[in-house]
Parts: structure tokens; sequence; C-alpha cells
């Protein structure tokens, strides 16, 4: 939940988070092995344009750090390992693709927020940031099903109330919301879920065929709506838990936010 309510409360501030693209994509079988799909990106026109002279992804002949990926694997948990990593483009996006296998969805977590992890651009640390907030999973046989729970975490990483940024922009402005949205135009950060089988039966909301969206952002979608965004920032505080905050995202495009507990039973 850091991530939602973070950039809840402080999507109006210029940043380099307007930049990123991140998708997270686990798949698992019925025995409780799988893989887990990182993709993350980069708006490397807009990093350029923030901060002249930096170190873009694609500068790089090879823009894929091995050695940071191996240890964001470790991080996910005993067992983990990568598979592959290689690099990836979408328009002005660019970044690294990287595919992480497991042999127990019980001893694997997933971070909840983007990070540039493996990738060579200057704009973020290459070391991966602790597993603070995780996605954690626990898998059970039950004759021919399999039943997966999926704990999303409901109170705040830290109860300390993280200091706002003063002098921002003035949101009422035309001019300065038009300027925003243009710097997030494309930030979108999105966990899945896929069954490699058929769902039997599941208390997930968001669900397509075998895939479960578990948390979706998407700031273009957002800002289309700067009335609903402004009232939803006045609800979402620093202490607020996920179950405090799901009732007001209904409504709000650019937002899917499941949990904070998932059961999917499949085969």
């Amino acid at each position: 939940m850091r991530t939602v309510r973070s950039l809840l409360l402080v999507a109006a501030s210029v940043t380099l988070v307007g930049c990123i693209n991140s998708a997270t994509l686990i798949k698992i079988k019925p025995d409780g092995s799988g893989t887990v799909e990182q993709t993350t990106l980069v708006n490397t026109g807009a990093m350029k344009a923030m901060m002249p002279g930096m170190t873009a992804p694609g500068q790089s002949s090879n823009p894929v750090n091995e050695a940071d990926l191996k240890r964001t694997a470790e991080r996910m948990g005993k067992g983990v390992r990568l598979v592959s990593a290689e690099p990836a483009k979408s328009g002005t996006f660019e970044g690294v693709k990287a595919v992480f296998s497991f042999d127990d969805i019980n001893q694997v977590q997933v971070s909840q927020d983007p990070s540039m992890s493996g990738s060579t651009t200057g704009a973020f640390s290459s070391e991966p940031p602790p597993v603070e907030n995780p996605v954690k999973f626990t898998l059970t046989r039950n004759g021919a099903t399999s039943l997966l729970t999926v704990q999303i975490q409901d109170k705040p990483a830290s109860t300390a109330k993280p200091e706002m940024p003063q002098g921002g922009p003035n949101m009422s402005d035309p001019a300065v919301m038009n300027m925003v949205k243009s710097m997030f135009e494309g930030f979108r950060v999105a966990i899945d879920l896929e069954v490699m089988g058929s769902i039997v039966k599941t208390n997930a909301e968001y669900v397509s065929g075998s895939r479960l969206t578990l948390m979706e952002m998407d700031l273009g979608l957002l800002f289309q709506d700067q009335e609903k965004l402004q009232a939803l920032q006045s609800k979402v505080g620093p202490g607020a838990s996920l179950s405090e905050v799901k009732p007001y995202l209904k409504d709000v495009k650019g937002i899917k936010i499941d949990g904070p507990t998932i059961n999917v039973e499949f085969k």
C-alpha cells in the first residue's frame, strides 16, 4: 500500500516517478512452482529533459545488470533465481525485462514498489531496496485443486508521517495541471497473477480468464479527472490502511487495488 498511498499524496509533485512504467506478472502452477516476469521501463526523453546530461538506459550498449538482478532474486525469497534478462523498449520508454523462476510460491515475496534494479540507468540506484511492504503467498493442496492465498499488506509499512513537499505546483491552475499530466503520461505500475490452469472459485475483484489483477495504477488516466483525484487525496492520509482506502477507489479510473486477502482455488 505504500506505493498507492505515497503516489496519491504527492502525485502533484514534480518527481522522476512519473517516468516509470513497471509491470510484474506472477505465473503459478498447481504444484506451487512458477515464474515472475518483471518489466521496468523509464521514459528516457522525459528524464533527459528534466536532468540534462544524465545517463539514460538506451545510452548503454547493454542496459542489463545481471549482478543486481540476481540480488533482486535473493530478495524475492529462498530458491528464486534469475532465468533471463534482456533490454526492453516501448515507444519512448526503455529498460529491462527479467524473468525469475521459483519452486515454491510459499517462499516468494514481491515488492509493491517499482525499482530500476538491474538496469544501468543513472536515474536510479542500482542497489535493490529492501522489500518493506511485500505481497506474500500461501499455497495448499486440497485434493485435485490448489488454494492460493495472496496477502497484500493492509497497514502502512511505517507509522511515521511523511513530510509533504512544500511549495508544490498549484493544481488548480490549468496550465500547471496540463504540465503535470504530460509528465505522468505513460506512468503505470501493475502486479498481475496468472494461474496455470483453470480457476474454480475466487474472491478476487479483477479477473480476466485465469489472470487476476492485484494492483494497477495508471496516473495518465487518474489525472484525467482532477476533481476525483483531489477528493481522493483528501481522504487518503499517511496512516490509511488498504481496507480504509479501497471504498474510495471503486469509481476512480486509473486505479485497481485488490485485497488485502485474496483467495483463488484452481486446478
